[in-house]
């Protein structure tokens, strides 16, 4: 069960079809070392003890080829595979819709599919961190910047630079407890259209989120270089 008492499902995002990587097929689908990458991904997730159950939203025409794949992989705690929509936070909401009719959990979180560098070890503080203080709302990896940031207007001109001490880059998975990122998304398709991130829909509802912080190696794969790093720490890890 989830960590310190706590069950944990997750949805896994690999709706889409990553077309910055250019590789000829929907890039959740992408080898990585001749393993697919969403295959990597559901395996580590799987292997996780804090992790209970597992919905992973894919394309439509997807589903039944991955529902196989999964059967005959022995991914264990698949709970249900499912459709997506045109969106990533249009797809993520089908598939906490999904989980809420095969049941409930204390905790639900958002993982991307293209991230499949993710450790059990991390998702464990995560869920530690919730556990520890029953005042969160939620818990999202993150790294600290190493980059200063430029606030920019339409023309491309700088209006500002934040104080980097305060600013982290968000990575999944997100973590919630159920009923807030279940109320966060009950607003209309029209209203999730923008979203980019699960945490900023908790918090336009007041909630408290913190970051727990993460690894550097839990980078999402979009384009070549992300590819070829995830292939060399990959072979490093000798998994």
């Amino acid at each position: 069960m989830g960590g310190p008492g706590l069950s944990l499902a997750l949805v896994v995002a690999a709706a889409g079809y990553g077309a910055r990587l250019d590789s000829g097929l929907p890039k959740q689908y992408v080898p990585l070392l001749g393993i697919p990458m969403l295959q990597r991904t559901l395996s580590t997730l799987g292997s996780c003890s804090e992790v209970d159950a597992l919905a992973v939203v894919v394309n439509f025409p997807d589903v039944e080829y991955c529902i196989n794949e999964i059967a005959m992989e022995r991914i264990g705690k698949v709970a249900l595979v499912t459709a997506g929509g045109d969106e990533r936070p249009l797809s993520v909401k089908r598939g906490l819709l999904a989980l809420a009719e095969a049941g409930s959990w204390d905790l639900v979180g958002v993982h991307d599919g293209a991230r499949p560098l993710v450790t059990c070890d991390a998702i464990g503080r995560a869920v530690a961190a919730l556990a520890a203080d029953p005042t969160l709302d939620g818990a999202v990896l993150a790294i600290p910047s190493v980059d200063t940031v430029k606030i920019v207007d339409e023309g491309g001109l700088i209006r500002s630079t934040p104080d980097r001490r305060n600013l982290w880059r968000a990575q999944t998975p997100q973590i919630f407890r159920w009923q807030a990122l279940m109320d966060a998304y009950r607003v209309s398709d029209e209203a999730l259209a923008d979203a980019t991130d699960d945490a900023a829909l908790v918090e336009a509802r007041g909630g408290r989120v913190a970051v727990v912080e993460g690894s550097p190696e839990n980078f999402k794969i979009t384009d070549r270089v992300d590819l070829r790093l995830a292939e060399q720490i990959l072979a490093e890890r000798r998994w």
